[in-house]
């Protein structure tokens, strides 16, 4: 092995290693972004946001990042019963989609979390 490929070897080394802290980070903006897209409160508009009114569905939603190999997953998730109903609407109520919002609302913060010098 050349010295070239050793050193250009070790310097992604280096960025792996980075990785599953950065995933972590993003998983910790989603977190937030659930915060800033459901900060109405009450009751919400169809096609708008759920409103908060216990404010126990907002309160679910957990970080977690998963890394495996070169994949490293950012998400955040909620287990509480009524979310699907929420974002997909029902046969006697209008969807309240937040999902796909709170995506668009990490996505800068986590392009810059990712752009950020590897040391």
């Amino acid at each position: 092995m050349s010295r070239l490929q050793i050193v250009v070897q070790s310097e992604i080394d280096k960025i792996k290693n980075q990785l599953p802290d950065r995933a972590i980070r993003v998983s910790n903006v989603l977190r937030d972004s659930v915060f800033h897209v459901m900060a109405g409160g009450g009751v919400s508009a169809p096609y708008e946001p759920p409103g908060v009114r216990t404010g126990y569905y907002r309160n679910s939603f957990v970080p977690s990042a998963e890394s495996s190999g070169n994949n490293h997953i950012s998400r955040v998730s909620s287990d509480c019963f009524y979310g699907d109903y929420l974002e997909g609407g029902t046969s006697k109520m209008e969807p309240r989609p937040h999902c796909e919002r709170i995506a668009e609302d990490a996505l800068l913060q986590a392009i810059s979390i990712y752009s950020e010098p590897y040391i």
